[in-house]
């Protein structure tokens, strides 16, 4: 039995010999990946009055769709609600002749107990001899616990039970190099929540993200890789109500899992060509986790003794996911606004990072392509405080102290007097009127495609300015990378989440 208190070197070591020992030939859907085919997919949902599989199965359909494009569901769907109906004869019984007829079987169905243990065996054997890969989302890793334990080894997990609680909970990332969770912010508070607790990891298991039950007072796996006598399996215990299944980092999440599972997912995180939609994949997290690995800070101020905060005790830099170095920070920018003046603290839970103290610089120059980005998608959940700015620069350079010579500043500012407002470029296209409020989280974005540059908060465009063709020099659209901006001890900003795309040059 394997304990979810590792460190991650072994998971990723098993899923090194994994892929060595089935090779990459036996998995029939990464040599499908070749072609620009609809990915056919079967999904199983329904059973029981626990969920709302009515809802979640449009939620699926239509968000993995907008994500994935080129894809073609079959929906099988037991529509008994009553504890009766928690059956798993589903109506394909997907034999060796239906499974081959897909790609892929998406599991999102709650049939608790089964009278037939040979009929889940069955099923299983189906996926081992055509090589179809699964993806098993929440109830699955519930589903006949009874009479058929074994199909916890296709699931990858044993869970028998959740918090009783049900309520929002945060997830974070634990292995980020994994092309899975490359489109996933370094944490996330869910909706709402029901926190499953699997008592068993399989071996070749490689868990991807995790969340702490303060009822055990211990970490979870929330997602994780598998495989299955060779076949590929994505398996995530969120989505019991229908905010977290629907919502689009959940969405997010499934379809780089789906795709995975599919062998249509890239090492960075991109879909293979063929395979994304118009919402599509392809952002990455600058974030590296919970860390702030990658990015470096203006010499002449204290950013480069970025800390973690947590209560009493100062965090290392590297998540431990044993149990007793753990305490649940509440995601609270109250909180926040109390604790003593480092010039930048990382909220370990939270994933927000205070900036403040002297004016100063902090540049992200880590893997993705060492900060070097010429036309991109940026977005960041930004917080202020009333009197506070701040500001991100794009297309710009480290600099060792002062102001950043390359590149633009886009403006944070809700309220501060004598300075133009949030959404602007500074010096060079102001806006006059701001477009949030301060004590409130907004979420920031800008993209750059060529010569222009669009500039939006909270979804809704602020500014659109397009680079005249003589302007040259240092402040002007080239490439580089990403700044965050501190501007003085009076002004108070926190940063979450900040995740880019690039686009074509």
């Amino acid at each position: 039995m394997k304990k979810f208190t590792h460190t991650g070197k072994k998971a990723s070591f098993a899923f090194l010999a994994a892929m060595i020992s089935i090779g990459f030939l036996a998995d029939h859907s990464i040599a499908a990946s070749q072609n620009s085919e609809p990915l056919k997919v079967l999904m199983i949902t329904g059973g029981g009055p626990f969920h709302d599989y009515y809802t979640q199965k449009k939620q699926l359909e239509e968000g993995l769709t907008d994500r994935i494009g080129n894809i073609e569901f079959t929906i099988d769907h037991n529509e008994g609600e009553s504890k009766e109906d928690m059956r798993f004869k589903f109506e394909s019984q997907l034999t060796d002749e239906w499974a081959r007829k897909f790609d892929l079987v998406l599991y999102n169905n709650c049939n608790l107990d089964v009278g037939d243990p040979d009929h889940v065996a069955e099923i299983m054997a189906a996926h081992v001899k055509e090589q179809v890969p699964a993806v098993m989302l929440h109830c699955p890793m519930h589903l006949h616990r009874a009479n058929a334990p074994d199909w916890y080894n296709i699931t990858g997990a044993v869970s028998h039970q959740h918090e009783v609680v049900r309520v929002p909970f945060t997830v974070q990332v634990f292995e980020p190099n994994h092309p899975i969770m490359a489109n996933f912010p370094g944490t996330w508070r869910t909706p709402e929540g029901e926190l499953y607790m699997p008592i068993e990891l399989k071996d070749n298991a490689t868990p991807l993200a995790r969340a702490y039950a303060a009822e055990a007072a211990e970490f979870f796996p929330v997602a994780w890789t598998h495989y299955y006598k060779g076949v590929r399996v994505f398996s995530s215990t969120l989505g019991h109500h229908n905010p977290t299944m629907g919502s689009d980092v959940n969405l997010n999440l499934v379809a780089a899992g789906l795709l995975w599972a599919a062998g249509k997912l890239e090492d960075d995180g991109s879909p293979t060509e063929g395979y994304s939609g118009e919402r599509g994949l392809g952002w990455n997290s600058l974030w590296q986790g919970a860390t702030l690995n990658g990015w470096r800070a203006s010499q002449t101020t204290n950013w480069g003794e970025l800390k973690w905060w947590e209560g009493e005790d100062i965090w290392p830099t590297k998540l431990n996911m044993g149990t007793d170095s753990f305490k649940l920070v509440p995601n609270e920018a109250e909180r926040l606004l109390n604790l003593p003046k480092h010039g930048a603290l990382l909220d370990v839970d939270s994933n927000t990072i205070l900036v403040e103290g002297p004016q100063s610089n902090l540049f992200y120059a880590g893997p993705i392509d060492g900060g070097d980005f010429k036309n991109f998608e940026f977005k960041v959940d930004v917080y202020t405080y009333p009197g506070s700015a701040s500001g991100i620069y794009f297309h710009t350079r480290y600099k060792e102290e002062g102001t950043p010579t390359y590149g633009y500043e886009a403006q944070i500012n809700a309220s501060r007097a004598g300075e133009s407002k949030t959404g602007s470029l500074v010096g060079v296209s102001e806006v006059t009127t701001a477009s949030h409020n301060d004590n409130e989280w907004f979420s920031y974005y800008i993209k750059v495609d060529g010569k222009k540059v669009t500039i939006k908060v909270n979804g809704e465009t602020v500014n659109e300015f397009t680079e005249p063709a003589n302007v040259d020099g240092p402040a002007s659209l080239r490439r580089g990378t990403i700044g965050l901006e501190s501007v003085g001890s009076d002004s108070r900003v926190l940063f979450r989440n900040p995740m880019i795309r690039q686009l074509p040059d």
